[in-house]
């Protein structure tokens, strides 16, 4: 199977599925990149900051992104307590990539103070991601991570983010830090309403013993506004290859996950066991390849010049 139809298979196949959300808690309008995209990452209490060696990369870390040994595409669809839809579609290779996320609300409706039907709305927002980085020196690398923002509905809103990033690997051990949103345009909507950013420090630590994967991540958001701090802790084990198991723990709750690999194909899975919230299953499929990513985007492009031009 080329390239294009592996992931074309992925876009499709996740698009037909739907599972509950993990639930976070919210931050501002801009918490729709507060919300997990690998499922290995959630496996693994999404301590994922100092791993960062799969395109997931292109979320969590971007210094990460120069360890990318092929260029991966990976898609995923979810429907959180059935109300609303979140999905996200990554393609990534060594040194940058690319992350479009939505989310879009069913039919909501308004309602007066004193409980009475008004009317209805919905809410949808979208997220871009791009993300590069490269290699400083033997055991360094480092990355830059730009958000961009829009609110589509009810009403209209943009906003823009970058966040710098390092990683240090010291033999089995890899140490990073995210400094998140550090620069940033307000998050300006049409009504003249005008929110920051959430600013914070992310750092993670993963190290590997034998056939098993530990991180540890800390966060510490510089804007105070409810909980400001925050430990995750995962472990990822490899001894059973192509079946892969994990396990993580958050002040959210804790999680279990697993992914195996067939055919230029991974599954992921994970079950998270929340401490007030119901329990969530995520499922997501990626897929990688030798072939650059600038000539995967390419060839499509040449076979409809082709097609329309002759």
């Amino acid at each position: 199977m080329n390239p294009f139809r592996r992931a074309a298979a992925v876009a499709v196949v996740l698009a037909t599925a739907s599972w509950l959300a993990l639930g976070r808690g919210f931050v501002n309008a801009a918490s729709l990149f507060e919300l997990g995209v690998s499922v290995r990452a959630i496996g693994m209490g999404d301590a994922f900051l100092a791993v960062a060696d799969d395109d997931g990369a292109v979320f969590y870390n971007p210094a990460g992104l120069p360890q990318l040994g092929a260029t991966a595409f990976s898609s995923m669809f979810t429907r959180p307590f059935g109300a609303y839809s979140y999905g996200a579609l990554t393609a990534a290779q060594r040194g940058w990539g690319i992350q479009l996320l939505i989310l879009d609300s069913d039919t909501l409706e308004k309602r007066d103070l004193y409980g009475n039907v008004i009317g209805s709305f919905r809410y949808t927002e979208t997220g871009l991601i791009l993300a590069g980085g490269v290699r400083a020196g033997a055991m360094v690398s480092v990355g830059l991570q730009a958000k961009l923002y829009a609110l589509a509905l009810p009403t209209q809103g943009t906003g823009v983010a970058l966040s710098p990033a390092i990683s240090f690997r010291e033999g089995a051990r890899t140490y990073a830090i995210v400094w998140r949103n550090a620069l940033s345009t307000d998050l300006r909507f049409a009504s003249g309403h005008r929110e920051p950013w959430p600013r914070d420090i992310a750092v993670g630590i993963a190290w590997r013993a034998a056939d098993t994967l530990y991180a540890l991540d800390f966060t510490e958001h510089l804007i105070t506004r409810g909980d400001v701090s925050c430990v995750r802790f995962g472990v990822e084990h490899v001894q059973f290859d192509p079946l892969v198991l994990r396990i993580g723990m958050n002040r959210e709750g804790s999680s279990v996950g697993a992914s195996v690999r067939w055919r230029g194909f991974r599954l992921d899975a994970a079950y998270v066991f929340h401490f007030n919230l119901p329990d969530s299953f995520y499922i997501s499929l990626s897929t990688e390849w030798d072939e650059p990513l600038l000539e995967w985007i390419a060839a499509p492009l040449r076979w409809l010049g082709r097609l329309l031009f002759g």
